[in-house]
């Protein structure tokens, strides 16, 4: 096993090196996707196509929608800051064959021709951008629901898995290996597939740890804050992570991958990046200089344990950008953002993410409170809305029967709600995404919660253009938007009511005359 750790790990380094001066890697540019379904009716169940596309340095997902022509045409413009590896899918994304793989970097223009068929991936042309270097792998389908569900059940204990993981690993990154000969992949798509199996790797592997992290918490919710809990010790040590040695987190073209995200993500909200600090704070994390370059320490010792490394990996240099890119608000109200600021900027070694943390520190600076609404369908579907109910300040609130949460602030809200109908400068209006208003289910819920209320139904492709407008991914999600329609930076959301009445109102109040100062 030793023997085999060590060819994989030559390979993975010589892969790298043969593939890293292919890769455009950290221009901020325009790219363009456009394309044309071939035979394409409407009566197919779909009328566009949209991408879930995440930004690691802002840390947040957007759904970008294309609409589709009547002749079975779209285009979608994309602002990229690095190349990623992804899939448009319709609104009946749970069936394979539906997903239309694309492969897309910063500045291209990227043509694709679609001719659905009955295997999992669609017959796909590809013209322009950079296509030809990853056009084998695009024929490629990777699952990762079965990676994840086997480590999230995985029942022995941490020793265990640890071993079975080790071992599962070495199997897989054999098996794209012998994949990639037998498909003829270039040196670069072989780099990309390891690099998108590692990435899967990471989120399946931390979300192992999590469960166990879940169970003790559903047992004790303050375990995860407070000093002294003995599993909560043991999952912060960072000796108990091995695989993540294993991964290429030194290679940029992590950033490329479908799964990057989710692994960022479960590295952040771990236990040794988070358990220590939470032990001795309280689980208290305000944004003041000192909480934060504490925080910044901690990735910084925490992830060199865990990646067995003497520098800090481009992982880490973007969990700390994304603790810099939440605590800049505090420091701008607090008028220390320069200060601040220049404290900091020593932990970003990596030239691309310095360079985006000043870039969020620039815009922060010269941040105006609100934006106009574009030109579009789905903004003078909002237009529409807003002339219905002039002179008011509007809380545009996302829910779904299959979004728990979204039911739980409605239900949860409701009493408040009714205290602030008596507001004629408020308004909150609901936007259900449901396929079926007449379903019992649905209508009772409505019954119940919002009587009396604005709700709006609105079916998959509405919801998705309005993601692509607002720039959001899950729900629940909310967006304010002024009287004379204009949209809210940092504005009031339903679950912003947790705060009380009087000091939503008080929020409210400060809102409307940061927002009234810009037009005067």
């Amino acid at each position: 096993m030793k023997n085999a750790r060590t060819i994989i790990t030559a390979v993975l380094a010589l892969v790298c090196m043969m593939g890293q001066a292919q890769e455009p890697f950290f221009s901020t540019d325009s790219a363009v996707v456009r394309g044309r379904i071939v035979q394409y009716s409407p009566s197919m169940g779909f009328q566009s196509l949209s991408a879930m596309v995440p930004d690691v340095f802002t840390d947040k997902r957007t759904t970008v929608t294309a609409e589709i022509h009547e002749d079975g045409t779209f285009e979608k413009h994309l602002l990229l800051h690095h190349p990623i590896l992804n899939w448009f899918y319709t609104d009946q994304e749970h069936i394979g064959a539906q997903q239309i793989p694309f492969y897309i970097c910063p500045g291209d223009t990227l043509d694709i021709t679609v001719r659905f068929n009955d295997s999992a991936i669609p017959d796909c042309e590809y013209h322009g951008g950079h296509t030809a270097d990853v056009a084998r792998l695009l024929k490629v389908r990777y699952d990762e629901l079965p990676l994840l569900n086997t480590c999230i059940t995985f029942g022995g204990d941490i020793e265990s898995f640890n071993r079975f993981a080790d071992s599962l690993y070495t199997v897989q990154v054999r098996g794209v290996n012998e994949q990639a000969d037998r498909l003829h992949f270039t040196p670069f798509e072989r780099r990309l597939a390891l690099c998108d199996l590692a990435g899967n790797w990471g989120s399946a592997y931390l979300s192992y740890f999590r469960q166990i992290r879940d169970k003790v918490t559903e047992k004790d919710p303050t375990a995860f804050i407070t000093a002294g809990n003995a599993v909560m010790e043991r999952l912060s040590q960072t000796e108990n992570y091995p695989l993540l040695k294993r991964l290429p987190n030194e290679d940029s073209l992590m950033l490329a991958t479908r799964f990057f995200n989710r692994y960022l993500n479960r590295l952040q909200w771990s236990s040794p990046m988070r358990y220590p600090l939470n032990a001795k704070r309280g689980g208290s994390w305000e944004d003041s200089r000192e909480n934060v370059i504490e925080e910044l320490s901690l990735y910084r010792d925490a992830g060199r344990r865990l990646f067995a490394s003497t520098k800090e990996l481009l992982p880490i240099q973007l969990l700390q950008l994304h603790c810099i890119n939440e605590a800049l608000g505090d420091w701008f109200d607090n008028g220390t953002a320069e200060e601040d600021f220049h404290a900091v900027q020593p932990f970003f070694t990596h030239h691309a993410v310095g360079k985006m943390a000043q870039r969020f520190y620039d815009e922060m600076a010269e941040e105006v409170p609100t934006i106009p609404l574009p030109e579009g369908e789905a903004a003078d579907f909002i237009r529409s809305i807003l002339r219905q109910y002039p002179n008011r300040y509007i809380i545009l609130d996302f829910w779904a029967m299959w979004c728990a949460p979204c039911k739980m602030e409605i239900q949860g809200t409701k009493d408040f709600r009714q205290r602030m109908r008596a507001r004629s400068d408020l308004m909150f209006i609901f936007l259900a995404n449901e396929n079926n208003p007449k379903d019992k289910t649905y209508l009772d819920f409505v019954n119940e919660n919002l009587k009396d209320e604005v709700n709006i139904v609105i079916d998959d492709n509405r919801f998705r253009q309005l993601q692509d407008l607002f720039g959001f991914a899950g729900i629940p999600f909310g967006v304010t938007l002024t009287p004379d329609g204009r949209i809210v930076r940092d504005g009031l959301r339903l679950h912003d009511a947790e705060a009380g009445y009087d000091l939503f109102i008080e929020i409210f109040e400060e809102m409307k005359k940061r927002t009234t100062d810009q037009t005067d």
